[in-house]
């Protein structure tokens, strides 16, 4: 007979393709199975935790999905979206009533990509424009569409069809007196002609004869003014007459005044120079005055004002029409369309400045109603010089977000599949870009590839991360030395192995993902002597676990460091990952059901994994929501939680437990202060054997976690022992706090290491053991050596070491 010792678990489950490659140095840390045991960092084999029950899904025949949502401070929660809703939930259970109606269908669901900033979750995907979910309070919560500015948008056009705005949206008419056509003009200096600083007309008015004055327009009807542009006199290269210290304010008596912009060191004006101002104002008011407190130039004299436009708050604007000359360039051809209604124009005005409309409806294939936003117009001259927005009805929308230096990235839409755009830094909904560009302006980027392949996600690191189905590129800095931004932009392959959809997982500096088809997963991480990125397989052991393709993915960093995936078929897998010690242990987890949906979430002690389970109860089919529990890690055996979709009662000592409906019908187990008894839900109630009763109790669906080992080699006088007949005849068992622990062979006979003992506490359950338990084995030759050990019930187990004796055949 022959020893072997086996120390560590930490590749967990072998693909049945490698059952026998003894030569693999990994084969001493594998196993022929590792099913509901997780394999630790540091080794060994602990039971997993079981499910706590935590409620159903609000259509069990739909189904839903899950989206954590982690506010802080201790706030956290687990959403549940289904079929155009979505309900709040903590560890506690569902919060209120909470029912938010969403746009995206159950169908939609699993391709969802979202990213949090603080109280707000922004959400791509669904066919449907972004949109941002917010909490206001513990039981306020909203979605909305995002509302974006100025932009992104498609090429600028080519084609010779122009367009022609009838309104430039600037609510003051044209002036032709201090009063003509409506509203009044009046000014510091008492002027008659104050008017002709609105009359829209290159000039100069002079408002004071020092270097303060002011001019205001008084509206018939208070208005929302959130930006202005002025011109400076058509003569002010020669004296510098513009102010360049002045206050926009608002008022609706003319008395009491609201300051809406300030600026300071505004000079070296040109002549006729245009400049433009933008400010966030809800407001309406119905006086705007421009008061200057320095100009008249280094004489302080003679202060003047060439123009002043206003901008009324677009949302605010009654629609205008904007004329195309044809069809060329819009849409293909088909002109505009519908599925337009939203969409954004980015359209050049006769001082060479850009502005966008929004389109609020479609009259005609030639004829949109738009709102102008950002600055009014000088005039409502016609330009071919235009870009259609990139998203909307017609060309789609972005199907992923990610981060990328305090930028909000999107990427994918139907149109442009390969393009992604960043906002403006530190303004989310803002793309836009400058008339001089600047390094804080949107970015728009289109991956360059032979082919075209769908941008499946964002992944932020030191450079934005993009995987398609068969490469993955990096969009960063051209020149390190700059600042990123429009004008210092790159990007680059890592890799041409793709990726699927499956959101990938973040670990410090490596990125974990799934390949194109989801039945590999990759590791990417730099390297210094490539000077690049590169990716290798880490599921090439384990291949038989993603046959089925990954269906997602979520990581619980503490406390085992455990990737959580499920594949097609609802299996469950976890991957116990730590790269520094080349901990890489795959094992599988039998649920009792189909596990559709797993997400993760910060706990109280630990990261929570939160499923949805698909289970037929009763006969009927159920999808439950459960958190999978800590696995057991205290002195008290009382504590453990390896049940599944259980209830716990912690309370006076009774002999029956209720509240059970979720389980009515099913086999139980009901473990009571430490001790397991069988049992089956009636009524939604289960009753403690001849009159027994019980201060705590757990009561759920049994777990059974298996391993077994490989079939290690044996010393044989001729050779290798391959194909030979092998038994198992003893084991040493080191175990940690265990409490049940049965080893054997399911073919013969499984001994039970957890018993009562001389010196054990009578009418208590056998203390957990810590320490080598011996067992003298019944295998048989034709198990080949191999060693079944098992664990079930209510108690834990971990297993730290195996060292088993072998018998063989000469």
């Amino acid at each position: 007979m022959s020893y072997q010792l086996q120390a560590t678990f930490s590749r967990g489950e072998l693909d049945p393709e490698l059952i026998y490659r003894a030569d693999l140095e990994l084969f001493r840390a594998s196993l022929a199975e590792c099913v509901n045991f997780i394999t630790l960092k540091r080794g060994g084999l602990r039971r997993r935790g079981g499910t706590r029950f935590i409620g159903e899904v609000k259509d069990s025949a739909q189904g839903g999905w899950l989206i954590p949502f982690e506010f802080g401070n201790g706030q956290f929660y687990m959403l549940e979206f289904g079929d155009f809703y979505f309900r709040v939930f903590t560890s506690e259970g569902r919060v209120g009533s909470v029912e938010v109606e969403t746009p995206y269908s159950r169908a939609v669901l699993p391709s969802l990509k979202f990213v949090q900033s603080t109280d707000t979750l922004f959400i791509a995907g669904g066919g449907v424009a972004p949109q941002a979910l917010q909490r206001r309070a513990e039981t306020d919560w909203s979605i909305s569409p995002m509302a974006f500015e100025d932009g992104p948008f498609l090429d600028v056009n080519i084609a010779p069809t122009s367009l022609v705005p009838a309104e430039t949206g600037n609510p003051v008419p044209e002036m032709t007196s201090n009063t003509v056509p409506s509203g009044a003009v009046s000014s510091s200096n008492g002027s008659g002609s104050a008017f002709q600083v609105f009359n829209r007309q290159p000039g100069k008015m002079v408002f004071s004869s020092d270097s303060e004055g002011w001019v205001q327009y008084r509206f018939p009807a208070a208005v929302v003014i959130d930006a202005y542009m002025l011109q400076a006199p058509n003569d002010n290269s020669q004296n510098d007459d513009m102010p360049w210290q002045w206050s926009l304010e608002g008022s609706n008596n003319g008395a009491a005044w609201t300051i809406l912009d300030s600026q300071d060191a505004q000079d070296s004006w040109a002549s006729s120079e245009w400049r433009d101002y933008a400010f966030h104002n809800e407001t309406a008011f119905t006086y705007y005055r421009l008061r200057f407190t320095q100009g008249g130039g280094s004489a302080g004299d003679d202060s003047a004002i060439g123009q002043i436009l206003f901008h009324q708050a677009g949302d605010t604007q009654a629609p205008f029409t904007l004329t195309a000359s044809g069809t060329e360039g819009i849409n293909g051809g088909q002109g505009f369309l519908a599925s337009d209604v939203g969409r954004h124009v980015r359209f050049r005005g006769a001082d060479g400045f850009w502005r966008w409309f929004k389109i609020t409806a479609v009259n005609s294939a030639t004829k949109a109603l738009v709102r102008v936003f950002g600055q009014t117009l000088p005039d409502t001259s016609a330009t071919t010089l235009w870009r259609l927005g990139s998203w909307s009805k017609t060309t789609g929308f972005p199907e992923t977000v990610g981060w990328h230096k305090n930028r909000l990235a999107f990427a994918g839409t139907a149109t442009e599949p390969q393009t992604i755009w960043e906002s403006q830094t530190g303004d989310f909904n803002n793309f836009t870009v400058s008339h001089v560009l600047t390094a804080t302006d949107a970015v728009t980027v289109g991956v360059l590839s032979g082919q075209v392949n769908r941008i499946q996600w964002l992944v932020d690191d030191n450079d934005l991360i993009a995987g398609t189905s068969r490469a993955v590129r990096s969009i960063g800095k051209a020149t390190d030395q700059e600042v990123f931004g429009p004008e210092n932009v790159e990007q680059k392959p890592e890799t041409n192995f793709g990726a699927n959809a499956v959101s990938p997982i973040k670990i410090g500096s490596v990125l974990l993902y799934f390949g194109p088809y989801g039945t590999d997963m990759r590791e990417m991480a730099y390297d210094f002597s490539a000077d690049g990125r590169l990716s290798q397989s880490v599921s090439e052991f384990q291949s038989h676990l993603f046959m089925r393709g990954i269906s997602g993915a979520c990581y619980q960093q503490y406390p085992d460091s455990i990737i959580w995936s499920w594949d097609t078929g609802g299996a469950a897998i976890g991957f116990t990952y730590e790269r520094q010690q080349q901990v890489y242990g795959m094992h599988r987890h039998d649920f009792g059901g189909v596990v559709e949906c797993m997400g993760e979430l910060s706990g109280v002690r630990s990261d929570e994994v939160w499923m949805i389970v698909r289970r037929t109860v009763d006969g009927q089919t159920r999808r439950y929501i459960e958190v999978m529990q800590r696995p057991f890690r205290t002195a008290d055996i009382k504590e453990a939680w390896h049940l599944d979709c259980a209830a716990l009662y912690d309370g006076a000592a009774v002999s029956s437990f209720s509240g059970l409906g979720h389980l009515e019908g099913q086999d139980v187990v009901i473990y009571a202060d430490g001790t397991d008894y069988p049992a089956t839900v009636e009524n939604g109630s289960v009753r403690l054997p001849s009159g027994q009763t019980a201060a705590r109790a757990l009561i759920g669906l049994d777990v059974t976690a298996r391993a077994v080992t490989l079939p290690f080699p044996v010393n044989a006088q001729d050779g290798s022992s391959m194909g030979r007949k092998t038994r198992v005849d003893e084991c040493k068992v080191a175990v940690l706090e265990t409490g049940t622990l049965k080893v054997g062979s399911p073919q013969t006979y499984m001994d039970e290491l957890i018993y009562y003992r001389a010196g054990d506490q009578a009418g208590q359950p056998a203390p957990l053991r810590t320490g080598v338990l011996d067992q003298t084995l019944e295998t048989r030759w034709e198990d080949g050596g191999q060693l079944t050990i098992e664990a079930s019930g209510g108690k834990p187990c971990t297993v730290l070491a195996l060292n088993f004796g072998r018998s063989g055949e000469p």
